[in-house]
């Protein structure tokens, strides 16, 4: 049987408001997390997972603006072609 490798948490300590530890809490009852510290890994693991999804889209969004007029008549030529060929299944 293969042997689960476990992963060795830090330690984190923070200061925040009153009104937002009751925000936490109540978030913490409403989703069912054991914990304000699962509750709080939850939410930035979703908060960097969005900052990730948001530099890719600043980047596609450079390379699109990087292209030449000729560059972008070809994208667009290709979005035509692919769009034909899918149509065609």
């Amino acid at each position: 049987m293969a042997r689960q490798r476990t992963v060795r948490k830090v330690r984190v300590t923070m200061t925040i408001e009153p009104k937002t530890v009751v925000a936490l809490d109540q978030a913490v009852e409403a989703h069912g997390f054991p914990s304000r510290s699962r509750a709080l890994e939850a939410a930035l693991n979703y908060w960097l997972a969005q900052q990730k999804q948001q530099q890719i889209e600043r980047e596609v969004q450079a390379y699109y603006r990087s292209l030449t007029v000729q560059e972008k008549r070809e994208d667009k030529e290709w979005a035509e072609f692919a769009s034909r060929q899918v149509a065609r299944r």
